[in-house]
């Protein structure tokens, strides 16, 4: 997944424009992608987490991309109540935007300061591009992510993904340990299948 994620970052940098069509500057702007039924389809819990990332996004001046599902977008208008919903849709710095496509998250991801997500894949490709994260759920599989600080498990709950990002945003002393390798997995594998099986 390293190797791959770094891969295609050189192509996504020459192929995909998201970044600015969507007018947005490097590394001022919060990544944001919810998805799973958890957060969706429960009423509270998808407050929550709009109410923090509206806040979020006016408190700091900071802009929000959230690729949403159309399913997802159109839970928005049901499962929140009216007033939150009005504030998220005429909130200028909350991006909401179609899926984006493969290249389009990666240039999102490495482009951006920061990251909230209920995505398992997210949440490893933030830290590939060092990116600290914010989990959108109530646990995770990457647990070395959240050991090493760089990631913090906060649910459905407004307030934790609040103390979250104060803690997480602009911090400079966070650390990325080279847990996954060096990118170069791929050629090692190659050179030792050579080494066995060559002539």
């Amino acid at each position: 997944m390293y190797d791959n994620s770094l891969h295609f970052s050189g192509v996504a940098e020459k192929n995909s424009d998201l970044v600015s069509k969507l007018n947005l500057k490097d590394k001022e702007f919060i990544l944001a992608t919810i998805h799973r039924n958890n957060n969706t389809d429960v009423p509270a819990n998808l407050t929550a987490l709009f109410s923090a990332i509206n806040e979020i996004a006016i408190t700091n001046n900071l802009p929000v991309v959230l690729p949403l599902h159309p399913r997802t977008a159109k839970l928005l208008q049901s499962n929140l109540n009216k007033d939150l919903y009005e504030k998220v849709t005429t909130n200028p710095l909350l991006k909401v935007i179609e899926p984006a496509s493969f290249l389009e998250m990666i240039d999102l991801e490495k482009n951006c300061t920061l990251v909230m997500t209920d995505s398992g894949g997210v949440q490893k490709e933030a830290f590939y591009f060092e990116k600290p994260c914010i989990i959108l759920r109530p646990e995770t599989e990457w647990v070395e992510l959240v050991d090493c600080g760089s990631a913090i498990v906060t649910d459905a709950n407004e307030t934790r993904i609040k103390e979250a990002f104060a803690k997480l945003y602009n911090n400079k002393n966070l650390v990325y340990p080279k847990y996954y390798g060096d990118g170069n997995a791929a050629e090692f594998i190659c050179r030792e299948i050579v080494g066995c099986f060559g002539s």
